[in-house]
């Protein structure tokens, strides 16, 4: 089927024609037996995500190709991009060839991205996770889909780790703070996911932003994720600790204090990941960082860990 070109960042309608594609699941070979060990020591809430994947249901959509520009990034993914010009390199050829870059290899289309350099802008960003959400919209049919939706912690998301059963759109952009992710939810309106987990803050508080601010943003993300996706589960996420001198231990603990009153008062489910994440000083594990702000592939996959037990 044909879908009409999602609006760009600043409103107005894309003059870029629409392809035909297919969301399909990925080869066999990047399709294992979703069972880490680690993942399964979460008692039985995880059981479920530790068992054999089923397989998608190829559905038939339609994408438009986004503008030809880049990215920024603070991490490197083992055989993928590295950067972040890399990855939206990336992300922009698979969906010009009909897939969503959740459901590929880390290393596909390196020859299209290795030489990237081209940093994009934050629109640009935008227009690209919109037609994304409109190539997920057109072509999940039958099949669960999961949205991550946040700052760079979720946008580096390693997505080869993740269940396999299911699509999973991701919404982050780096350095986006709460009232970047309130003025941006439309572009996945039109969506159907069965889970959105939201992780947004940590930017706010680098740059400052008023506690009580960045609070009311995050009630109007959820008032308004309820109202478009009634039917989602939305699971809201602890801000996690930094080894930041400017974020300190005691601007995040009282920033998720509000975040888990938050949660209760709004019925969505609140996952701490404070407790996991931060050390006997209060700040961020050493080994679970690259930067003491960003995630290694190890605090990926604590988080991850957190992500997929009961859901």
């Amino acid at each position: 089927m044909t879908i009409a070109p999602p609006a760009n960042a600043l409103g107005t309608a894309s003059t870029l024609a629409p392809i035909s594609t297919t969301i399909a699941p990925s080869p066999p070979e990047h399709q294992p037996r979703f069972s880490p060990p680690s993942w399964c020591d979460l008692g039985p809430q995880a059981e479920a995500a530790c068992g054999e994947t089923a397989a998608l249901v190829p559905v038939t959509t339609a994408v438009v190709s986004p503008t030809a520009v880049p990215i920024f990034s603070p991490r490197a993914l083992p055989t993928g991009p590295s950067s972040g010009p890399q990855l939206y390199r990336q992300r922009q050829s698979a969906l010009q060839a009909g897939q969503l870059y959740t459901r590929i290899s880390p290393d596909s289309y390196r020859d299209r991205w290795q030489q990237a350099t081209t940093q994009p802008t934050y629109l640009q960003w935008r227009q690209l996770l919109a037609q994304e959400a409109a190539a997920a919209a057109a072509g999940q049919g039958p099949n669960r889909l999961e949205i991550v939706v946040g700052d760079s912690l979720g946008l580096w998301l390693p997505p080869e780790s993740l269940p396999r059963d299911r699509i999973w759109l991701n919404q982050g952009i780096s350095g986006d703070t709460t009232a970047g992710v309130l003025a941006r939810l439309d572009a996945f309106r039109q969506t159907r996911p069965t889970v959105i987990h939201l992780m947004v803050g940590v930017n706010d508080l680098k740059n400052n932003v008023p506690e009580t601010q960045i609070v009311h943003n995050l009630e109007q993300i959820v008032a308004q994720l309820q109202h478009q996706h009634p039917q989602a589960r939305i699971v809201l996420y602890s801000v996690l600790p930094t080894r930041w001198d400017n974020i300190g231990s005691d601007r995040t603990r009282s920033l998720n204090n509000h975040i888990a009153y938050l949660s209760a008062r709004s019925g969505v489910d609140y996952r701490d990941l404070q407790g996991l994440f931060r050390d006997a000083a209060g700040i961020l594990r050493a080994e679970l960082t690259t930067d003491g702000l960003h995630l290694n592939r190890q605090g990926y996959a604590l988080w991850q860990q957190v992500m997929v037990a009961g859901i």
